[in-house]
């Protein structure tokens, strides 16, 4: 089960999962954004990101053991938009 928190100042997504220190979540949720777009992951170069390509949001998505799922909203993303789209997501899941 995901659970996604309103956007901080940042414009960073939080969402809390059942196993916050297991990356399995993760890549669940990000296959599942990927299929949702139908698109295609792919890494950021030198850092833990990843954006899907197709993706009108342009969504920045990372994992970490500290901070666990995160989703970064570029400033030209309507974060309305982009928090309900991640919640609609999470709860198809």
């Amino acid at each position: 089960m995901y659970e996604v928190r309103w956007p901080d100042k940042e414009r960073w997504i939080f969402i809390f999962c059942d196993y916050p220190g297991e990356p399995d979540e993760f890549v669940v949720l990000l296959k599942a954004y990927r299929d949702m777009v139908h698109g295609k992951i792919r890494e950021i170069p030198d850092l833990t990101q990843y954006k899907v390509d197709n993706d009108e949001l342009g969504l920045i998505f990372q994992w970490d053991d500290c901070f666990g799922i995160t989703v970064i909203v570029p400033k030209s993303t309507d974060l309305d938009k982009a928090y309900n789209t991640l919640k609609d997501l999470c709860e198809n899941i």
